[in-house]
């Protein structure tokens, strides 16, 4: 009977501790709902990572290193980018600059402020078709400005900047307090879809001061592919020549080349958006860099001169033009470039514009050599290809404002500038509903 109450107690003390852990788990789980009972699997295996062999782990931080280097350099890039406040355009400050892409080669020099351009042959090998001497400065753009002249290299009264920009590069001059002159060197193609082999100059020059400036703009080109040949340039007329020569008519000659065989520059005149040069002189360079603003030449004279034997060069002279304070007037020139023999794609690349025959009376349909699709009014314009930058939305909106300053005063409103503007709006336009 003892006994009997002993298992008895036993088995109620058992039950009451039983209910209190019950109530102890439950609560447990109120609180923290995962740590609920989980079930512990006995020899449950963990998946392991594969591991990376030693030449898998270099190259892996040998990327790591690259990624950041890509970003640092980045980043500094963005801190030195500078907006140009005429022309509107990003770029970074840079002491000299190359862009070399399929058949053409720029180079940009900031010390002398001078540049190069060269054609690339199959073997990758890089022809200048411009003197090289003293860093290529005997070839040069010259800026008359109230009859004044100031050459643009290291001349005392220019200072130069190279710049480089997504694709292309500039070189700007500053001239004292009256202008500045920025020359932006393009590679582009002379057919859709085609490689690079031309070189697109465009000077853009804009009045510093609050008076309105008479401006004139030429350039000396000291080229050197046709000087051991017979004759030293030829014209799109077949005309050879092998002494000094003037023409003042460039839409008979389109284009003027020089050429050794197998290299050929061709610089063209007339056609396209080109500005037609008002006199086009072929003379010794020495001569040509001595003479007065449009050079007065003999007919035919050779090319020797005092201090160079057999040393020819081409001078492209520009009409002059007003330019109003603060305004920019735009210039453009084409080199088509060639090599291993081949003919350079001058009057392919002329050939090319075509024009909407659904066109109204004040708007002309232009397609430009890389296919973009440009409204013109009156006056055709060729727009650079559209980069990243231009696509960004506060550039658009700037690039708006800007068109509404100029139109917002109908008395000094540059129609011509409005035109060049609305143009690129068009084709950053056209772009994005490319990419839609």
């Amino acid at each position: 009977m003892k006994r009997q109450k002993q298992c008895i107690y036993l088995l109620a003390l058992l039950l009451s501790a039983r209910a209190l852990y019950a109530q102890e788990q439950t609560a447990t789980e109120a609180v923290n709902p995962t740590a609920a009972a989980e079930p512990i699997l006995e020899n449950e295996s963990v998946a392991e990572a594969p591991k990376l062999t030693k030449q898998q782990k270099q190259e892996a931080k040998q990327l790591e290193q690259e990624k950041k280097k890509a970003e640092k350099a980045e980043k500094k890039r963005k801190k030195n980018e500078r907006t140009d406040p005429y022309l509107g355009v990003v770029y970074l400050p840079v002491r000299n600059y190359d862009v070399k892409r399929d058949g053409v080669q720029i180079s940009l020099r900031g010390g002398t402020g001078s540049f190069n351009i060269a054609a690339i042959n199959e073997k990758g090998i890089c022809v200048p078709v411009l003197s090289g001497v003293d860093d290529a400065s005997s070839s040069y753009f010259s800026v008359l400005i109230d009859g004044v002249e100031y050459r643009l290299n290291h001349d005392a009264g220019s200072t130069p900047e190279v710049r480089e920009l997504d694709a292309s590069g500039q070189l700007a001059y500053t001239v004292d307090t009256l202008l500045q002159v920025a020359i932006d060197f393009a590679p582009i193609a002379s057919v859709p879809d085609g490689k690079n082999d031309m070189v697109r100059l465009t000077v853009y020059t804009t009045n510093r001061t609050k008076k309105t400036q008479s401006v004139s703009i030429k350039a000396l080109f000291d080229t050197i592919l046709g000087e051991n040949t017979d004759y030293h340039f030829y014209t799109a007329n077949g005309v050879k020549i092998d002494s000094a020569r003037q023409f003042f008519t460039p839409a008979e000659d389109r284009w003027i080349a020089s050429s050794n065989g197998k290299t050929t520059a061709q610089f063209l005149l007339s056609g396209r958006a080109i500005a037609e040069p008002e006199a086009i002189t072929v003379a010794n360079r020495d001569e040509l860099y001595r003479a007065r603003w449009i050079p007065v030449i003999k007919q035919h004279n050779g090319f020797n001169g005092v201090l160079a034997y057999n040393n020819s060069a081409l001078m492209l002279s520009w009409p002059a033009f007003t330019l109003e304070p603060e305004k920019t007037e735009t210039l453009t020139l084409y080199i088509a470039l060639a090599s291993d023999g081949a003919a350079p794609q001058g009057d392919a690349f002329l050939d090319n514009a075509t024009v909407d025959e659904k066109k109204n009376d004040e708007n002309v349909t232009v397609t430009d050599n890389n296919g973009f699709v440009v409204r013109k009014p009156d006056v055709e314009f060729i727009v650079p290809p559209i980069t990243d930058k231009q696509l960004d939305p506060a550039y658009i909106q700037q690039l708006i404002d800007r068109i509404d300053n100029l139109q917002s005063d109908p008395k000094l409103v540059d129609r011509t500038e409005v035109r060049q503007l609305n143009a690129e709006l068009d084709a950053i336009l056209e772009k994005i509903r490319q990419q839609r």
